[in-house]
């Protein structure tokens, strides 16, 4: 097996035994619908946010804001704070036109550290798996990020 082959098998793998989603697997919103906003499991009032349906990055930051800008440079919007950020960006995988928001910071701050705690084992198990195959290869850094990069995943 060479390292190609070791990115489309693990690709594989993570595709057939399910992706989860963020927000949806790490935050419940209670009986919420785009008409009719309720209070979500943790406590507070989700907000929508439109976004226009491409890939987003953290950008500079203003005074304190985040800035959520496109690959190509657009400024899209400003983030309360960091954990917002890669809230909207985590949420932005899929490239949605609309997510919703927790609008407690304790809330964000929740549902990405387990997001991220989720990520961190995908990798953890990706490098064992590759430490295994290629004992003597120090590569598995570029096949971690290849293999994220073929499943829009990102770890931030």
């Amino acid at each position: 097996m060479n390292e190609k082959e070791f990115i489309s098998s693990w690709t594989s793998k993570l595709v057939s035994d399910g992706i989860k989603n963020f927000p949806n697997d790490f935050f419940s919103f209670k009986n919420f619908s785009q008409r009719d906003v309720r209070q979500d499991s943790f406590g507070g009032f989700p907000k929508e946010l439109k976004l226009p349906g491409k890939t987003l990055l953290i950008g500079e930051e203003f005074f304190g804001k985040h800035e959520i800008i496109t690959t190509s440079g657009e400024s899209v919007l400003h983030s309360d704070n960091y954990f917002q950020a890669k809230f909207i960006l985590y949420a932005n995988r899929n490239t949605p036109e609309l997510i919703h928001i927790p609008t407690e910071e304790a809330d964000l701050k929740k549902a990405v550290q387990l997001y991220e705690a989720y990520l961190d084992s995908l990798i953890k198990n990706i490098e064992n798996g590759y430490k295994k195959t290629f004992p003597e290869e120090k590569n598995s850094k570029f096949v971690v990020n290849e293999i994220f990069r073929q499943l829009n995943l990102v770890r931030i």
